[in-house]
C-alpha cells in the first residue's frame, strides 16, 4: 500500500488544477469542482494515467451534479462514457448525494443489518456467549463506519435498535429487558455494561468524533497539499486523544447518572462489576482451547450474578437445611465449593510462579515456634501452620522466600453489604498480615503478601501489585509485552472466579441414590456369588 501511494503521487501532482479539488484512496480517484474543471481533469487523467499504469474506467465512473446543472453536465461530458446522476452514489461504502438518496441507502442497509441480527438471535438461543462475542467484536462494526461518515441518520436506525433491545438482548440473557437495563447494557463493560451500544442514540456523537479526528486531514485535502507533515500527524493524534477523553467522560457521566437511579443493591453490584479486571471474561472471545468459552447455562448464570438477577431453576432448600439463595450458595461450605474456589486461584498462581521463580511450593509448612514472641493476639502460633504458596526470588532477592496466602470473599453477603468494598479489601489484608506477617518475617526471614479477591473478580491493592510484578516477570520470560501478560492474567483470574461462582451456584452439594459399599471388593464378590466375566 505504501509503495502504491508513492508511485501514484506523481500522477496526482500532474493533475492539480485550481478549479478542482481531488482526493485519492488507493486506486479510487475522486474530484470535485466546476463542470468545466472536472471535464479537463478527467481528460487529463485518461491521457496521463497510462504512463503510470493507471487506466480509469468510464463505465465505473459517476458524476454527481445538482439538478439545475444536469443539462449542462450532459453536454460537457458527452461522449466520455461517464455516468451522470442527480440523486447520489455509494462512495467508499458511504452515501454521497441528495438527502433522499442517503436515506434510501441507509434504510436498505438497516434492513440488511437487521437480518443479520435476527440470524444472531437464533444463534443466541443455544450459544449466547458466541452470539454476544460475534455481535460486540464483529457485527456492530458494520454500522459503526456508516454512522461516522454519514450525518444525521439516527432516526433511520430505530428498527435496528428495536431488534437489538426486543429480540437479541432477551435471547442473550434469557429474560425480558427493562429500559433501565437497556441503558445499562449500552455502557462499556469496564463500567458494568455489556458494550451493546444503542446505534440510534450514539450515531450523532460518533459522527462528531469522526469529524474532529479527521479535521487535520480534511484541511490538507481542501488546501490540496501533497505533503503530509509531522505537525498534521501530531494534530491528528492529539484530536484522537481528546475524542477518547471526551468519550470516556461522557460514559462516566452517563454511568454515574444511571447508577443513582438504580436500587441500592444493584448499585453495589454494578460497582463491583466495574472493578479493574472484573469484566475480562466478557471482553474475551469464547475460545474453548484457551478456557474462555461458557455454555449457555453458565453464560446466563454469569449475567445473573453480574446484575443481581435470580437465576432460573434454583432449589428452594439447601441440603444443609437453610433456604437456598445466591448469597447462601457463595458461602455454604457443604460440598466444599468455597474451598475449591480458593484452591483454583492458589494452583493457578503457583503454576505461573513456577515459570518465573525457583523452589515454588504449594501449602509450604512454617517452622514451629521455639520461644519467639508474636505481637498480635490473632497471629498463627500453631505447629505445622501452612500458607498457600511460596517461591524464591519473586521480589528480587535471589535467596529470599516470598509467601502468599489467598482469601476470596463475597461482597454481597449480608454481613458485608453495609461496608464499602475498599474497606473490605483493607480489612482482609490486615487480617492476613496480623495472622502471618510477623512470623514469616522474623522466623522464616521471608516476605508475606496477602492475595485478596472478591467473588466478582476484583482484587485488593496488594494483590494488584503482586500480579503486576508477576506480569512483568512473565513478560520477560515469554518475551511478550507487559500489557499482554497483564491482560492474560486478568482474564484467567476472571474466568477462574466466575467458574467457581457458577460451581457454587449449580454444583451438587450431596450424593443421593444407592449407597456404595467400601468393603474389599474380593470379599463382596465372594459373599455375593458374583460370577467372573
Amino acid at each position: 500500500m505504501a509503495m502504491y501511494s508513492i508511485s501514484v503521487t506523481p500522477l496526482i501532482a500532474s493533475l492539480q488544477d485550481p478549479h478542482v479539488a481531488q482526493v485519492w484512496f488507493a486506486d479510487d480517484a475522486t474530484a470535485g469542482g466546476t463542470l468545466r474543471g472536472l471535464h479537463d481533469w478527467w481528460c487529463k487523467l485518461k491521457d496521463l494515467g497510462f504512463m503510470y499504469g493507471y487506466f480509469p474506467n468510464a463505465a465505473k465512473t459517476w458524476l454527481i451534479v445538482k439538478p439545475e446543472r444536469l443539462d449542462e453536465a450532459k453536454q460537457q461530458f458527452a461522449g466520455t462514457g461517464v455516468s451522470i446522476t442527480v440523486e447520489g452514489k455509494r462512495h467508499l461504502r458511504a452515501a454521497l448525494g441528495s438527502r433522499a438518496f442517503t436515506e434510501a441507502y441507509i434504510t436498505e442497509k438497516v434492513e440488511s443489518w437487521s437480518r443479520c441480527v435476527r440470524r444472531l438471535v437464533n444463534i443466541a438461543k443455544t450459544h449466547p456467549h458466541a452470539a454476544y462475542a460475534a455481535f460486540t467484536h464483529g457485527l456492530c462494526s458494520k454500522w459503526t463506519y456508516f454512522v461516522r461518515t454519514i450525518p444525521a441518520i439516527s432516526s433511520l436506525l430505530g428498527p435496528l435498535e428495536d431488534i437489538i433491545s426486543l429480540q437479541l438482548l432477551p435471547a442473550l440473557t434469557g429474560r425480558s429487558i427493562s429500559d433501565v437495563e437497556r441503558a445499562l447494557f449500552s455502557l462499556p463493560v469496564r463500567l458494568g455494561g455489556l458494550g451493546i451500544c444503542d446505534p440510534k442514540s450514539h450515531s450523532d456523537a460518533e459522527f462528531d468524533s469522526s469529524v474532529k479526528i479527521t479535521s487535520a486531514l480534511v484541511a490538507l485535502i481542501v488546501q490540496q497539499e501533497l505533503t503530509f507533515s509531522i505537525d498534521t500527524l501530531e494534530a491528528q493524534r492529539s484530536a484522537k486523544c481528546e475524542v477518547v477523553r471526551m468519550k470516556h467522560r461522557a460514559y462516566d457521566e452517563v454511568a454515574a447518572t444511571l447508577c443513582r437511579s438504580l436500587p441500592v443493591g444493584l448499585q453495589r453490584i454494578v460497582a463491583l462489576s466495574s472493578e479493574k479486571g472484573a469484566s475480562s471474561w466478557l471482553s474475551a472471545l469464547p475460545v474453548e482451547e484457551h478456557g474462555f468459552a461458557l455454555h449457555k447455562g453458565a453464560f446466563r448464570d454469569a449475567l445473573c450474578l453480574r446484575y443481581g438477577w435470580l437465576p432460573s431453576g434454583l432449589p428452594t432448600q439447601c441440603v444443609c437445611g437453610q433456604g437456598f439463595s445466591v448469597d447462601h450458595s457463595m458461602n455454604c461450605p457443604t460440598g466444599g465449593y468455597p474451598t475449591l474456589w480458593h484452591n483454583e486461584l492458589r494452583d493457578f498462581t503457583a503454576a505461573i510462579l513456577s515459570e518465573v521463580c525457583t523452589d515454588v511450593c504449594v501449602e509450604p509448612p512454617l517452622q514451629s515456634l521455639s520461644g519467639e514472641t508474636l505481637t498480635y493476639a490473632t497471629a498463627n502460633r500453631e505447629d505445622g501452620a501452612r500458607l498457600d504458596v511460596s517461591a524464591v526470588g519473586f521480589w528480587g532477592g535471589h535467596h529470599q522466600r516470598a509467601f502468599f496466602d489467598v482469601k476470596v470473599f463475597n461482597p454481597t453477603a449480608s454481613s458485608y453489604r453495609a461496608t464499602p468494598v475498599a474497606s473490605l479489601y483493607r480489612r482482609f489484608e490486615k487480617e492476613k498480615r496480623r495472622k502471618y506477617e510477623q512470623r514469616i518475617r522474623e522466623v522464616e526471614m521471608g516476605s508475606f503478601t496477602p492475595l485478596v479477591f472478591s467473588t466478582f473478580g476484583g482484587i485488593s491493592g496488594c494483590t494488584s501489585i503482586f500480579y503486576k510484578r508477576l506480569a512483568y516477570l512473565l513478560s520477560l520470560k515469554r518475551e511478550v509485552p507487559y500489557s499482554s501478560a497483564m491482560s492474560w492474567l486478568r482474564c484467567r483470574i476472571s474466568f477462574s472466579l466466575l467458574r467457581s461462582a457458577i460451581a457454587c451456584l449449580r454444583g451438587a452439594r450431596s450424593h443421593s441414590g444407592c449407597p456404595i459399599s467400601h468393603r474389599a471388593l474380593d470379599l463382596v464378590l465372594s459373599e455375593g456369588r458374583v460370577p467372573s466375566p
